[in-house]
């Protein structure tokens, strides 16, 4: 009877503190549990284990040290935090041979809770990669200058970059999730994203042009879209990635190229056209009197020197622009520069009855600049003066400091630049429809002087004018201090 006892109390002992154990394992199996679900598991392992105990002792209480020494050491077990043996290997009678399976299945816990362990390490480690990888590809995305969007499978916003924050006008907080039709409203553009998404692994990568806005705030787009799939088979689409590249200045830049190439083309036309004509027309005998032979070649000399002036402004403006051409700085004094356009325009201006003055400065006023290109920009504005000045009008060229800067002013009593042509008489082969008609003029002067006095020299051009009265034209220049 007693051996009876011993045995169930053994099994009930083994069985409620097994099971109790191995729920108090469970969380360590699965790292992912919620809090909840951790704390309801290990209790119902504590009270099976201690249920068991109890249970155990109720049942046989002989032999009482027996029992004692098996609890007590259980009690050490649960007060190290530890899984060991519960039973002596030299305990030999049939509580002890029970006990040796215990003590067996005990050590198969034991290794399972290390395994555990371990497992729990591995996860920690992973994830803490994966926090840093996220990071990693955060920080590059921030640092790209294109706009960047990515998309998951849901088509909800979650990661973007400041560039197209700026693009979209949107606010977006890291680690948040918003659709991204509520980010963007544009329909073209969640046009592309769709379409992107619901083509799949048949077009993966796509590039595209998208345009926002209009007028003069319209911005061109190229848009480089990918589908980030899942799976080994990659048939799942998990997403969309797409990279907005402003190529609003690139179209600009080639409009502007095929424009010069389109004005150059029509500038050369005129002369040509003229030194071909007069050219067959000597070669046919048209000229018989030596006079008007003489006429003739004389007009082909001055088309073939216009022909040379357009090349020639064509191609300085061309080097300066892509700087092939280095600018030969040196200390110079703006007043001796001005005497020397005033000496070379003077018999242009004299053929026409202008009064040419120059009010230039007792003061030597000095510039860190090239000789040369000062003195073709400053030539330039002078000789524009007297040309579309009518005859007996006034030139005054002058020179004076101005908040660090020597300022050269050239006024003159011309037809003027009405109000709205004033910012395009410096683009490029562009002429006012008032000068066009009153002298001839390749349209290259005036960029080429913007462009040496604002990019070679960091100055910068203003002009004043009004129609039939005249301008003025100031170009301002760092003074050497």
């Amino acid at each position: 009877m007693i051996e009876l006892r011993r045995v169930a109390a053994v099994i009930l002992l083994c069985v409620g503190v097994g099971a109790g154990l191995h729920l108090l394992l469970d969380p360590l199996r699965n790292a992912g549990q919620g809090a909840a679900d951790k704390a309801l598991t290990l209790g119902a392992g504590a009270a099976l284990a201690v249920l068991g105990a109890i249970g155990g002792y109720l049942i046989a209480r002989i032999p009482k040290e027996r029992i004692r020494d098996v609890a007590d050491r259980l009690e050490v077990l649960v007060r190290r935090g530890r899984v060991g043996m519960a039973f002596s290997d030299a305990e030999a009678d049939a509580l002890g041979r029970f006990g040796h399976a215990v003590n067996r299945y005990l050590a198969f816990v034991k290794d399972e809770v290390e395994q555990s362990q371990i497992a729990v390490k591995e996860r920690q480690i992973q994830m803490k990669v994966l926090e840093a990888e996220k990071r990693h590809v955060e920080a590059v995305i921030h640092a790209i200058s294109d706009g960047v969007l990515v998309m998951d499978s849901f088509s909800d916003l979650v990661l973007t970059n400041e560039a197209a924050k700026g693009i979209f006008g949107f606010q977006f907080e890291a680690g948040s999730r918003v659709p991204v039709e509520e980010a963007i409203t544009d329909a073209t553009f969640l046009d592309l994203l769709s379409e992107m998404r619901e083509s799949g692994s048949l077009v993966p990568h796509r590039t595209a042009e998208w345009k926002r806005g209009a007028g003069e705030c319209e911005r061109a787009y190229r848009v480089i879209l990918n589908t980030v799939f899942e799976g080994r088979k990659r048939d799942r689409v998990s997403g969309v990635v797409a990279v907005l590249h402003d190529v609003t200045r690139e179209k600009e830049i080639a409009r502007a190229k095929s424009d010069f190439v389109s004005s150059v083309s029509h500038e050369m036309k005129a002369p040509l056209a003229s030194i071909k004509a007069y050219t067959e027309m000597l070669v046919d005998g048209d000229a018989d009197d030596p006079a008007e032979a003489r006429e003739f070649l004389v007009i082909i000399a001055g088309e073939t020197d216009r022909l040379t002036r357009l090349i020639d402004k064509t191609l300085n403006l061309s080097r300066l622009e892509s700087g092939l051409i280095a600018a030969n700085k040196a200390d110079l004094a703006v007043t001796e520069l001005l005497r020397a356009v005033a000496e070379v325009v003077s018999p242009q201006a004299a053929a026409k009855g202008i009064r040419l003055e120059a009010d230039l400065a007792p003061l030597f006023f000095h510039v860190h600049g090239d000789r040369d290109m000062l003195y073709q920009a400053i030539l330039n504005v002078v000789s524009n003066a007297v040309k579309y000045t009518p005859e007996g009008g006034h030139v005054a060229i002058s020179t004076y400091l101005d908040d660090g800067a020597v300022v050269v002013d050239v006024a003159d009593t011309g037809m003027g630049v009405p109000a709205d042509e004033i910012e395009r008489i410096f683009e490029k082969f562009y002429r006012s429809s008032r000068s066009a008609d009153t002298a001839a003029g390749t349209g290259l002067g005036l960029p080429l002087v913007k462009q040496i006095v604002e990019t070679i020299h960091g100055g910068r051009v203003a002009v004043e004018s009004e129609v039939g009265k005249g301008s003025v034209f100031r170009l301002y220049l760092p003074a050497v201090r």
